[in-house]
């Protein structure tokens, strides 16, 4: 019984720990573009294995650059990114920066590490 009861709560702790360390999600709202701060958009296909290389390098320049950047992911198959990839010519796993007044600014494909995508958003000035 107290074996048990150790299990469960060493599993307890691990699963909370494991939760507690996720990153936070990256936001999805396209109408931020364009509201005073610079904005990365990056469209992710669940098709690709880069998007989820490419998620992982936003979350690491999110640390450093979050309160000046909007950073967003949108996923194809989704009627807003059908309308932002027609609007920009815009292809899956491509990364697109605006700048404050959304004005597209510059465009790349995935994979943009985090150390680039911090050069990229400190020459937009």
């Amino acid at each position: 019984m107290k074996k048990t009861l150790l299990i469960a709560g060493l599993l307890a702790i691990f699963i909370a720990a494991f939760i507690w360390s996720l990153p936070a999600a990256i936001d999805n709202d396209l109408s931020q573009i364009g509201n005073g701060k610079k904005s990365v958009v990056f469209i992710y296909d669940l098709n690709r294995v880069v998007s989820n290389e490419q998620t992982i390098e936003i979350n690491k320049a999110r640390e450093a650059l979050d309160d000046t950047v909007n950073f967003l992911v949108t996923r194809t198959g989704y009627p807003a990114t059908e309308d932002l990839m027609q609007k920009y010519q815009a292809e899956s796993v491509e990364l697109l920066f605006f700048d404050e007044n959304g004005a597209l600014f510059l465009r790349k494909f995935a994979p943009v590490d985090a150390a680039e995508l911090g050069m990229i958003l400190a020459n937009m000035d």
